[in-house]
């Protein structure tokens, strides 16, 4: 039980997580841990967005059935970005396996259009361990639009199961560069009210971000870290005044196990050097 603790939180037990990492000043992304499809899942983050105001959620479109039925799960979706609007809170869309990625990147695009007209409500995540990640995440920023663009940089955590469809960087230093390229295309290609999460544990990236940061007088660019890892990472980056979350997954504790032990399993190679 201590072990699970250490890196999520019983539904009890969020409420006092949530005022613990504000007052370290390191606000939490907040991660319903469950992944089968389900319609309580669209109730339990309903709930959660509605009793913690202000505050960023990460949402797993398969939790809400995207790949049983993409119409059920984009009016859930609507339901909760319209939710999170009116509670001044922030919706991060999930990548996920590629076999599904290309409906919620559909869904995700769409959403960003209608909702981030005036800021930025609606984040889509790029997974820079795939091929063409760069091209596809220069593609949203140069564009024509009249939205802002919410972008999550991860390097990507469904190894196991994507490197099956062949849409793998070669190597951990092609995913490198692409995670380092992405930030700087952000810098140099983004609008100002377009925001940035660097989403990473990798001393470099972090590095890099903070560079462009300092050296063009940015503040639309932020970091996290998963609770339980990089700690010290966190608290020097909070300390030198960058905008910093955590990533607070919580669920019973018969759903967080399953859930770390997938993490462990599907990230281990890859927590070696790319995180």
């Amino acid at each position: 039980m201590n072990f699970v603790n250490k890196f999520t939180c019983t539904p009890s037990q969020l409420g006092r997580m949530i005022m613990k990492l504000r007052s370290q000043n390191t606000p939490p992304i907040i991660d319903y841990v469950r992944e089968s499809s389900n319609y309580d899942n669209f109730n339990e983050i309903k709930d959660k967005i509605c009793t913690y105001p202000s505050n960023t959620f990460s949402i797993k479109l398969s939790t809400l059935g995207v790949g049983v039925s993409e119409n059920k799960c984009a009016a859930q979706l609507e339901s909760l970005i319209h939710y999170a609007s009116q509670m001044g809170s922030t919706i991060m869309i999930d990548a996920e396996q590629h076999d599904i990625q290309d409906r919620i990147d559909s869904l995700t695009d769409y959403y960003m259009q209608i909702s981030n007209i005036e800021k930025v409500i609606v984040y889509k995540t790029y997974q820079m361990y795939k091929k063409g990640a760069n091209k596809k995440l220069m593609e949203d920023l140069t564009m024509k639009r009249n939205y802002r663009l919410g972008v999550k940089l991860v390097r990507g955590a469904y190894l196991y199961q994507d490197k099956r469809f062949g849409v793998l960087c070669k190597n951990e230093r092609e995913a490198h560069q692409q995670y380092d390229q992405g930030i700087l295309d952000f810098v140099y290609h983004g609008t100002t009210e377009d925001k940035l999460l660097c989403a990473t544990h990798n001393a470099r990236s972090v590095y890099l971000a903070r560079y462009y940061i300092d050296h063009n007088g940015l503040n639309n660019i932020s970091f996290a870290q998963l609770l339980g890892m990089c700690d010290y990472m966190t608290n020097d980056l909070q300390s030198r005044g960058y905008k910093t979350y955590k990533y607070l997954p919580y669920g019973e504790y018969h759903e967080s196990v399953p859930y770390l032990l997938r993490r462990i399993y599907e990230n281990y190679p890859m927590i070696r050097y790319l995180y």
